[in-house]
């Protein structure tokens, strides 16, 4: 990992990227893994398996980083139980946002570890968009689960 010259206040700020971003893929992987428990479709449901798969291990990577940098990985966001079409929909605009995000934080922060990392996730995050896209163009939001 890139740490020379890394002043204390940067790497802060790193941490606080960090540890924001990982709340983020912990929450996003409750969402998803909630909706795949009620969703009556096996088909769909293992497209949210996928999807939570990905946010998991988005988040071990992340933690990883801030270990490294020497901070303590936060706990885990409270996230409610039952997700509805509406969260999943609210997960949709994360995962459209989150793109953005580690798009614009991959070159803005200056560490080439960090800027490869964020730029594979964001990679995953567009097909995690796509994978959401199409699960909320098959479910129903009014049905029983969605």
């Amino acid at each position: 990992m890139w740490l020379g010259g890394l002043s204390e206040p940067r790497r802060r700020f790193l941490l606080k990227v960090l540890a924001e971003r990982y709340q983020d893929e912990v929450r996003d992987r409750a969402v998803v893994e909630r909706a795949a428990e009620d969703l009556p479709v096996e088909a769909l449901k293992e497209v949210l398996k996928r999807i939570a798969r990905r946010e998991a291990e988005h988040a071990a990577l992340l933690a990883q980083k801030i270990r490294e940098l020497g901070g303590e990985v936060p706990p885990p966001p409270e996230v409610g139980k039952g997700a509805t079409w509406q969260e999943l929909l609210a997960a949709l605009e994360s995962e459209k946002a989150d793109r953005i995000a580690y798009l614009e934080a991959a070159y803005g922060l200056g560490d080439p570890g960090i800027r490869d990392l964020f730029a594979r996730i964001k990679a995953e995050e567009e097909q995690n968009y796509r994978d959401l896209l199409e699960v909320l163009s098959r479910i129903d939001p009014y049905a029983e689960g969605a």
